[in-house]
């Protein structure tokens, strides 16, 4: 199997939107959810778009990965033009993200760039990362819970703090459950 790279790059959620509109939610069967994760580094002052976007995945395919997780999401970037929603793996495709193989093929890996683990995202990206969610999970009709949308971290084999220490799970299932409502 050939390494999966398709970089795409969405300003706003109404643009990421308006992509998922362009395909039958059939052509990811496999997605049943969506494994939250941050970068640790970069960190959003470190981002610079496609430069960095082509550096995480040539060392994931340097590594023998099938593919990178699905999404990045960033906001705080030194050019704002790096800001947004950034595709790594085609969202048609299981990617690699999670420790365990069933994160890996049953649901698609959002990586929120930054450290998380001192401090919450900030409400922009909050905002980004909880629309952006929703949005693949409405595609695809699938409902918040506990089994639907998980912290890397909630996987067994993890030896990850995703998305950050500063983020309670339980506490976003609940608000994005909330908002999907």
């Amino acid at each position: 199997m050939s390494y999966a790279y398709a970089l795409l790059q969405w300003r706003t959620v109404d643009e990421f939107r308006a992509h998922l509109a362009k395909y039958a939610p059939s052509v990811a069967p496999w997605a049943k959810g969506v494994v939250l994760h941050h970068t640790w580094r970069p960190t959003p002052s470190q981002w610079n778009g496609k430069r960095t976007m082509d550096a995480m995945s040539s060392r994931y395919e340097s590594m023998g990965w099938r593919g990178g997780p699905h999404l990045f999401i960033v906001t705080g970037s030194p050019k704002v033009e790096n800001d947004g929603i950034w595709q790594m793996c085609p969202l048609n495709l299981p990617g690699v993200h999670c420790s365990d193989i069933r994160g890996n093929n049953t649901m698609w890996g959002i990586e929120v760039v930054g450290d998380y683990d001192v401090h919450a995202w900030p409400d922009d990206l909050h905002t980004m990362v909880r629309a952006t969610t929703l949005e693949l999970m409405k595609w695809r009709s699938i409902t918040v819970s506990k089994d639907t949308l998980k912290g890397h971290r909630e996987y067994p084999a993890a030896k990850k703090t995703c998305p950050g220490t500063a983020i309670n799970m339980d506490t976003i299932r609940t608000e994005f459950r909330a908002y999907q409502g």
